[in-house]
């Protein structure tokens, strides 16, 4: 049976009487992308013939916008031929992105030009149904087996350049995740959108996950699914440590065609999405699919109190035994400068601040140290200069490492601004302040009086020398301690929350000020947009931990990450167009 052939399966058998072209319903027409794969094809037509079946006594004709036969605009001239005056046209596709969006609606507007007396009406995509989430679902569990705390799914789509198809994506990752009991479900792209299949891969690892499923997002297979497939081996052959397992794609499963059946309805009678006065839910909603048709509550929340169900994530806490860390990104060329390897360190009390954090900082950089309330940022700020005395692990700055005998140059080599400026500013002048520092390391007459002014004038309050401490602004006294610290030309300089207390002026100007030093930098902070302006990297920190090391700007647009770590953006704020 030829293509021309299985499209021509619907028609009327020969010497039967036609209805009527006034009582016909109007016909269905079922459009697809199209494959040079032949395995593709066959499961285009395997699922053809479900929809002819599911479709009963109407006229259904089927097409390709490209790569394969019958093309879109053969399969609609057929239609009208056999004597369609009305037809609606399905995509069948998951979600909608260009070809539907363009190509689509093209096929259309030709189509009324060669038949001006028919009419024709647009169907949408297969989208973001509970019967689609079902089968993916499916698939995901006969690959993975049971489900656990260490397993993980990567779902992986085409890939497109439209945006909101991208986005669909995620919403369908989010569901699987939050309503299905998939725990942790990553999207990732075959091509054109990121992240990537390994960089999905590599998350999932960060992550904790041991046991991963690579889930294809597709209709029906392809090039793109066996190079789905290739990509997932080409990471777990990296790391032998990890099962990642291959499940299928949806293929032309008999629900889809029953789905295929309800576009066709909704193209004539409108999309019936919300509920009406007697009941619930009029249409199987994803995590609402057991309201449909139950009658609707009177009191103003329903039946009880408001309340969700939903697995808890492996992200909603700092993984017991954190995996090693590829590079996030890479960073700006330049020696290392500081680094910490396996630092750990207990409070009095016993309660663990570090627990086993490495981090390299190299020249020029300027890193964000993130995370909640009580993860450990503060100690590894004071770790980082020589300030901890019962630590264990190694530091060293500026190739000096960190013992007994070093501890005061390292202190002169990472030089931190605490908080409360008050810790640091305690003599009668600015410029007294300022030349603490240098003239304790044995400078003075005119090079003390250099590098005081050389200080002051990086920050930009030369004029205030002579000033009291007191007597300054917030952000002045902010400048005056960096300026003490500068004094003593440290290779690193480390901020903790610099922005604490300071006016939104305040704050600008210390931005100035700081992306002019050209220094490396710690920056030790909960205010995430400050973190985003001056620093192209993050490193966050939970239960003394290191959890994410990569690009600030994807480290802040993570919204499920952010939440699992009790980091929240200033509403409103988007660090993907900040």
């Amino acid at each position: 049976m030829t293509a021309h052939d299985r499209a021509d399966a619907s028609s009327p058998a020969a010497g039967t009487l036609a209805a009527p072209a006034a009582a016909a319903p109007p016909s269905l027409m079922v459009v697809g992308h199209g494959t040079r794969d032949a395995d593709g094809t066959e499961e285009f037509w395997t699922l053809a013939e479900h929809v002819r079946e599911a479709a009963g006594d109407l006229s259904v004709g089927f097409g390709f916008i490209e790569l394969a036969e019958p093309l879109v605009d053969a399969g609609i001239d057929e239609l009208v031929a056999r004597g369609s005056r009305s037809v609606v046209s399905v995509p069948l596709v998951l979600l909608a992105a260009g070809h539907l969006k363009n190509d689509g609606p093209a096929a259309l507007t030709r189509a009324r030009s060669r038949h001006p007396g028919v009419h024709f009406h647009m169907g949408r995509d297969l989208g973001i149904e509970p019967v689609v989430l079902e089968i993916v679902e499916e698939r995901a569990r006969a690959a993975l087996g049971d489900v656990a705390e260490d397993t993980a799914v990567v779902l992986v789509g085409r890939g497109s350049s439209d945006p909101d198809a991208t986005s669909d994506l995620y919403k369908v990752a989010r569901l699987l995740s939050d309503n299905r009991g998939l725990g942790l479900v990553e999207p990732a792209f075959a091509g054109v959108a990121k992240p990537t299949v390994a960089e999905a891969l590599e998350r999932c690892r960060r992550l904790g996950a041991t046991r991963i499923a690579v889930v294809p997002f597709f209709l029906f297979t392809g090039i793109l699914v066996p190079r789905i497939y290739a990509q997932a081996d080409e990471f777990a052959a990296q790391h032998p440590d990890l099962a990642v397992v291959a499940a299928a794609h949806l293929g032309p499963d008999r629900r889809l065609a029953r789905l295929v059946i309800e576009r066709y309805r909704e193209a004539l009678h409108g999309d019936v999405r919300m509920n009406c006065d007697l009941c619930t839910y009029r249409v199987r909603l994803p995590g609402y699919e057991d309201k449909v048709g139950t009658p609707i509550s009177l009191t103003p929340h329903g039946d009880g109190p408001a309340r969700g169900s939903r697995r808890s994530r492996r992200a909603t806490r700092a993984p017991l035994v954190l995996p090693a860390l590829r590079p996030a990104a890479p960073v700006e060329p330049g020696p290392t400068i500081l680094s910490m390897q396996d630092l750990r360190y207990a409070y009095p009390d016993g309660t663990a601040a570090l627990e086993g954090v490495n981090l390299d900082v190299r020249a020029g950089e300027r890193v964000a140290i993130l995370g909640p309330n009580g993860a450990g940022k503060t100690t590894l700020a004071l770790a980082a200069c020589g300030a901890i005395e019962e630590l264990t692990g190694t530091v060293s700055v500026a190739g000096v490492g960190l013992s007994n005998r070093t501890r005061n140059e390292i202190r002169r080599r990472a030089g931190i601004v605490f908080q409360d400026t008050d810790d640091q500013l305690f003599m009668p002048t600015v410029e007294e302040d300022v030349a603490f520092g240098p003239a304790n390391q044995g400078l003075e007459g005119e090079a003390l009086r250099a590098r005081v002014d050389e200080a002051l004038q990086a920050v930009r309050i030369h004029e205030l020398a002579t000033r009291a401490p007191h007597s300054l602004s917030a952000g002045e006294r902010r400048r005056a301690a960096i300026a003490g610290v500068l004094a003593c030309r440290p290779d690193v300089l480390i901020l903790d929350e610099p922005t604490a207390a300071l006016d939104p002026a305040a704050r600008r100007e210390l931005l100035d000020v700081l992306r002019s030093l050209k220094l490396t930098t710690l920056l030790v902070t909960h205010d995430l947009p400050y973190a985003l302006e001056l620093c192209p990297r993050a490193v966050v920190l939970d239960n003394g931990q290191v959890v994410a090391d990569g690009p600030t700007r994807e480290v802040l647009a993570d919204e499920g990450f952010m939440r699992a770590h009790r980091l929240e953006l200033p509403a409103g704020f988007n660090p993907l167009v900040a």
